[in-house]
């Protein structure tokens, strides 16, 4: 073989590993489709004492981006009042090691008359430590995917003053999932959807 015909198969070598490395999709592990229902997700209600609006939580074929099913999360409805919170959450996940992910993320739908904002937060370690992402904006009628990134200093927590710069800690002890709306005042449809929790790894 001359070294011309060397040079030509690395050369094709190095081409198709470097097509194959950006076309390779990431690996996603299913964490929750409630496709069996609502399973131990929850509402807040009055339990945590911090005002939160949120009150039921049930599974509803009326809506889903995965299968059959979504969660339906119900709030108390804001005419008249300020923005205010509802906040849903699991602390009986299929698995509780991520940390071999990098993102988590979800499908919501937002069948409200007003633009609401949704974060997720997971909740880590002994001292069941919260971490948050930053909230986005689903629109009257929009349904969207939501990606809260594990290790981009994205994240709000006591051991960043709650500012948007942590990243995840004891990611190997997960204690809880989260998903919380903030709805703005003057909301007439007192729910919204989420389906297709999903981990991922780059």
């Amino acid at each position: 073989m001359d070294n011309r015909f060397k040079k030509f198969a690395l050369s094709a070598m190095a081409l198709m590993l470097t097509a194959m490395v950006a076309n390779a999709k990431p690996k996603v592990d299913k964490l929750e489709s409630f496709e069996k229902g609502a399973g131990s997700w929850t509402a807040v209600k009055t339990n945590w004492g911090d005002g939160d609006k949120s009150t039921a939580v049930a599974a509803s074929s009326d809506w889903a981006s995965d299968g059959k099913q979504s969660l339906k999360c119900s709030f108390e409805p804001t005419a008249g009042k300020s923005k205010e919170s509802a906040t849903f959450f699991t602390e009986k996940m299929a698995y509780t090691d991520i940390s071999p992910y990098d993102a988590i993320s979800f499908e919501v739908y937002n069948p409200t008359n007003s633009k609401i904002q949704v974060a997720l937060a997971l909740t880590t370690g002994s001292g069941w430590d919260w971490f948050e992402s930053k909230e986005v904006d689903i629109a009257p009628g929009e349904k969207k995917t939501v990606r809260m990134e594990l290790y981009e200093g994205s994240l709000k927590a006591a051991s960043s003053s709650w500012q948007y710069s942590s990243d995840l800690e004891n990611s190997d002890d997960l204690r809880r999932v989260a998903v919380k709306f903030f709805i703005p005042e003057g909301v007439k449809e007192s729910f919204a959807y989420i389906d297709n929790i999903q981990m991922i790894v780059e």
